[in-house]
Order: C-alpha cells, then sequence, then structure tokens
C-alpha cells in the first residue's frame, strides 16, 4: 500500500456509497425472451465516449429477463476481456441515441449526480490508482473478469461537487489540445504506413489480377515455385506474460502484425517438453496463419530477436529456394497485390478468425522478376521500409508520450494536484457528500480547521508513474 494526501474536504469513499441504482450486468445475446434487441460490441467503449453506432443485432432464444438498457448518463465498464488493458475499461454514454442492450461484458454503472459528477468518473476511472485496484481484482486465467461485488468496492478519492466542475474545466481545455495532437499523430502513422506499401508495391509491376502482362524478363509463376519448404509452428501450453530472462517464449500473432516482427509480443511457455527446431532465429520469413481478415497473412522477416522464441500454431516459417533472395520474397509477401490474393483465399467459421492453407498460400500466382532484379529489388525495398519503420517508432514514441501525458493529467486531476487558471485550492461552495469522515479520516489542528488527510492507497507499479511532470511532457509533444 501506498500513502496518498487528499486535499482539505475531499473523502475517500467506495463507488458502491455514489450508487444510484444497484450495478447491473448485461445479458447474453441469446437471451432476447422479449424480442431482438440491437446489442453494443465490446469495441463500442473508448475512452472518448460509447459508440452507440458500434452494435449487432441479439439472436432470439430462451430469455432469462429483460435486457438491461442503456441510458444517457450511463457510465458502462467492461466486466469480461481476455487483455488486462480491456478489462475495466469505462465509457459514458453522452448523447442521447436508440435503445441499445448491453452485452453480458459489460455492466452499467449509474452514480448519483448531485454527489459524483458522472464525467468526472469518467476520468476518475481512468486514474492509475482506479485502475491498480481493478486489476488486482481481476480474476480467470485466459478470459479476465471483474465481479460486480469487486466493482463496487473499488475505492474513490471524491472532492466536493463544486471542486468537480472546477477540475472538468481545466480537463476540457488540457485534453482539447492534447486531442488534436493526437489527431496530427494519427495521420502522421497514416502517412507512414503508406510510404511502407509504396516501398513494397514496387517490387512487383502494377497488377491487379493474375496473368496480367509483365515487363521483359517478368514471368508468371505461383508461390511455391519460390519456397522450398513451409514450416508449421505447434500449439503449446502458456502462461498470460511475456517471457523473462531464459525462459522459453512462443509468439503472439500480434508479433507479425504491425510491418515489423516483435519479439516482445510473446508469451511464456510453461514448463514441458520443448522443440527446438522451432525457434525463431534472425532471417526467417514468417507468415501469419490465422488471424482477423485484416491481419491473416501478415508477413515479417526477423531482423532481431531474442534467444529461445518460439513459432506458434498461429505461424508459418517460409524456407525460399537457394536462388531465391529472402528480403524480396519477404516484402513482395507484404504487397498488396499478395495480401489481397491471400484475403480472397483465407477461409474461417468464425468471420474474426480466418486462416490460410499452406496449399493455399503455394497456389497463389505471383510475378517472378529476373535473378538479378530480385536482389536488387529486395535491397531497395527493405531500405525504403526500414526507413519507414524508424519513422513508425519515431510517431509511436510520441503517442506513447501522448497516454503518459493523459494519464498524467487524470492522476493529478484526481488527487487535488491539477493546477488551472483558475488557481488551487478547492472552491468554498458546499456539496452533499457522504459522510465517511471521522477521526480516523481527518487530521485537525489547534484551531479546529481540516488539514490534509492521508490514506492508504494501492501502490502504482506499472508506467506511465504518476509522478510524471505532465507540464514537461506537455512540451515534449
Amino acid at each position: 500500500m501506498a500513502e496518498l494526501e487528499l486535499p482539505p474536504r475531499w473523502v475517500e469513499i467506495r463507488l458502491a456509497d455514489v450508487l444510484r441504482s444497484p450495478l447491473a450486468s448485461g445479458r447474453s445475446k441469446t437471451s432476447g425472451a422479449n424480442g431482438r434487441w440491437t446489442v453494443l460490441r465490446p469495441t463500442a467503449l473508448s475512452l472518448a465516449a460509447v459508440d452507440c453506432t458500434d452494435v449487432e443485432e441479439s439472436v432470439g432464444g430462451a430469455g432469462k429477463g429483460a435486457p438491461v438498457l442503456a441510458c444517457e448518463g450511463d457510465f458502462l465498464i467492461c466486466r469480461s476481456a481476455g487483455t488486462l488493458d480491456r478489462l475495466g475499461r469505462g465509457a459514458l454514454v453522452k448523447d442521447k441515441f436508440a435503445t441499445v442492450a448491453l452485452p453480458s461484458s459489460m455492466m452499467r454503472v449509474q452514480v448519483r449526480p448531485e454527489i459524483l459528477h458522472p464525467e468526472y468518473l469518467r476520468h476518475l476511472w481512468q486514474s492509475s490508482q482506479v485502475r491498480a485496484q481493478l486489476e488486482a481484482a481481476a480474476g480467470g486465467s485466459r478470459m479476465r473478469s471483474l465481479a460486480l461485488r469487486d466493482v463496487q468496492e473499488v475505492r474513490l478519492p471524491l472532492p466536493p461537487l463544486a471542486e468537480q466542475h472546477r477540475i472538468l474545466d481545466i480537463l476540457r481545455e488540457r485534453l482539447r489540445r492534447l486531442d488534436r495532437g493526437d489527431e496530427a499523430l494519427r495521420r502522421a502513422a497514416a502517412g507512414v504506413t503508406l510510404l511502407q506499401d509504396a516501398a513494397r508495391d514496387a517490387l512487383a509491376p502494377c497488377c491487379d489480377a493474375p496473368l496480367e502482362s509483365l515487363p521483359l524478363g517478368w514471368l508468371w509463376g505461383q508461390l511455391g515455385d519460390v519456397i522450398k519448404r513451409i514450416e508449421a509452428g505447434r500449439s503449446l501450453d502458456y502462461n498470460s506474460r511475456p517471457a523473462r530472462g531464459d525462459e522459453w517464449g512462443v509468439i503472439k500473432t500480434s508479433a507479425m502484425t504491425r510491418g515489423a516482427f516483435r519479439d516482445t509480443e510473446n508469451k511464456a511457455v510453461r514448463a514441458g517438453r520443448i522443440d527446438e527446431g522451432y525457434e525463431i532465429k534472425v532471417g526467417d520469413i514468417l507468415l501469419c496463419r490465422a488471424n482477423s481478415p485484416d491481419h491473416v497473412g501478415a508477413a515479417v522477416q526477423v531482423a532481431a530477436c531474442r534467444p529461445r522464441l518460439l513459432l506458434s500454431d498461429k505461424s508459418l516459417r517460409l524456407v525460399p529456394e537457394q536462388n531465391i533472395d529472402g528480403r524480396w520474397l519477404a516484402q513482395l509477401l507484404a504487397t498488396s497485390y499478395v495480401r489481397t490474393q491471400i484475403s480472397q483465399r483465407s477461409k474461417g467459421i468464425v468471420e474474426s478468425m480466418q486462416h490460410i492453407s499452406q496449399a493455399g498460400l503455394r497456389d497463389i500466382p505471383i510475378p517472378i522478376a529476373p535473378p538479378g532484379e530480385r536482389e536488387r529489388l529486395g535491397q531497395s525495398a527493405t531500405v525504403w521500409t526500414l526507413g519507414a519503420q524508424r519513422l513508425h517508432r519515431q510517431v509511436e514514441k510520441a503517442q506513447e508520450k501522448s497516454e503518459q501525458l493523459r494519464r498524467a493529467l487524470t492522476d493529478a486531476a484526481c488527487t487535488g494536484r491539477l493546477v488551472g487558471r483558475a488557481g488551487v485550492g478547492t472552491s468554498q461552495q458546499e456539496s452533499t457528500l457522504p459522510d465517511r469522515s471521522g477521526p480516523s479520516s481527518w487530521t485537525h489542528d489547534s484551531s479546529g480547521r481540516s488539514d490534509r488527510r492521508r490514506v492508504l492507497w494501492p501502490r502504482v507499479d506499472r508506467e506511465p508513474k504518476t509522478t510524471i511532470d505532465a507540464v514537461q511532457l506537455e512540451f515534449d509533444l
């Protein structure tokens, strides 16, 4: 536990103390006893707001009660997810909209607005201290979940309502500037992606369909003509955390979906027999054989890799023929033409998870350059791609700083340390607060005035630290 100092007239409460109605969990999509309902998707929750257009239709079935509906002013929380970063994510329903229902992976929070402003709760829920409590309460292994009783016990530092309004005014101004910077970074990232695509597409003549006419010396063949063999990974028993030190790890699909190989995207393999033949080496050409439609078939060439990292059952290693330049093959696989061919050959029962077979991969028609031209094109495209990747890393670092600044501003606001044009200190306007003060909560000096109170709070041992100088980060950005 860490000691957190709160300003005068702030109180420490539980979420349960400010609820207007009990927490409500959504229903399964098959529980539409009273007909079909429009149900929010998990992706509808973002840091900005709830996207009430991100919906799907429920499936009629033997229902168990009426659906839980979302209304303007409700605060929605993701109560089950496969990753900690999405688990516990909260978003505010800001606008009026057509009636939508909550899935079983969400819960609805309705607070008393005369005590806790819903928008203030939105910012408070993103603070490091609240996130630490949610992660500590998370249960499950591969599918993390939060129980309603754990959420309502989350502890919150609460200022008077007038002070909440003052803090919100300052936050709106600063976050508005930060949002403009984020939009500029998103445009820069999109420009870098276009640069990468242009470099890769230069590897092949302009062709939208197989068997179009090619320049002199080029010929049509199949991907199998330039691949000596394909090696498939296998399923392994793994932990949810990344591999540490000399532990064996197995790559995740995200290690191959961003244009460059990322060896940090892995999970630690549990004790068992390890086949070192599946270990990834520098220079390997890897392809994601199963993923979402946008990422299935994504290919990368390994430029650097930690030791003891293994292929997964969703990855393939492509070994080129002896006379084929590996750089040319890796970049060719990433061209828009080949990506389209892979997408057309991908199959899957579930729309969100498609896969490409080895046979389907080998049969893809490709334009093959003359031997000398392959080496030249491979080298040229690799240089351009590496340059684009360096630009992309710079953009990513700026985006990480922006995220740190956003968290630092939120942490400062929710602990009474946010300074704005209105100055510091708590407004003198009174607010109706739950009476949770007492000798154990407050300290008094000889004149009887309340002093700053100290409470024990969950220690935060992850980035971004709450001590980040928000002003310095703002200057850096």
